[in-house]
């Protein structure tokens, strides 16, 4: 596992980039927009923690960037858009990318996650303005949860702590 300093000054400025892209990124209006504003605010903190970032040509990659840690080991990394959950007391993203298919009306939906594609997930809260990098390892196949508060049964087990991962 790469070793993570904090970047918390990072995002901080690069906060002013959130709302710097057009509401048609990639062609996928808002979404493509926000996933673009997220994935530059984590390039840019993985390249103050002094990782050299590469991007791959053109958008049908099952990854987003690439890293190269100090010992020289690539990483393949997958940028998510994290939003929180309605009583805030959990951060809430995708670890699937959804393929849409179909013809003459009839359309079918395809979860596909992320195995042996990624190495991890950056994940960008725009809310909280903070970054978490997740092992694929640690997610499920569709959606995941990082807790930001006790829950309040105070169950330990089996949670997703979001400090146990700040970048």
């Amino acid at each position: 596992m790469p070793n993570f300093s904090a970047a918390t000054s990072i995002v901080t400025h690069c906060s002013a980039i959130y709302g710097f892209f057009s509401t048609d990124a990639k062609g996928k209006g808002y979404k493509g927009a926000l996933g673009a504003e997220s994935e530059a605010v984590i390039a840019a903190a993985l390249i103050q923690e002094g990782y050299t970032v590469l991007t791959p040509n053109g958008y049908m990659h099952r990854y987003d960037l690439v890293i190269e840690d100090a010992e020289g080991k690539f990483w393949k990394i997958q940028c998510k858009t994290a939003w929180l959950s309605r009583d805030k007391t959990t951060l809430k993203f995708s670890s699937c990318s959804i393929l849409y298919k179909g013809q003459k009306g009839r359309k079918e939906t395809i979860k596909m996650n992320y195995a042996n594609d990624v190495d991890y997930f950056a994940v960008y809260s725009p809310d909280l303005r903070k970054i978490y990098l997740i092992p694929i390892t640690h997610v499920g196949d569709t959606e995941n949860s990082l807790r930001l508060v006790p829950t309040k049964n105070n169950q330990e087990k089996h949670v997703k702590w979001a400090s146990d991962y700040e970048l």
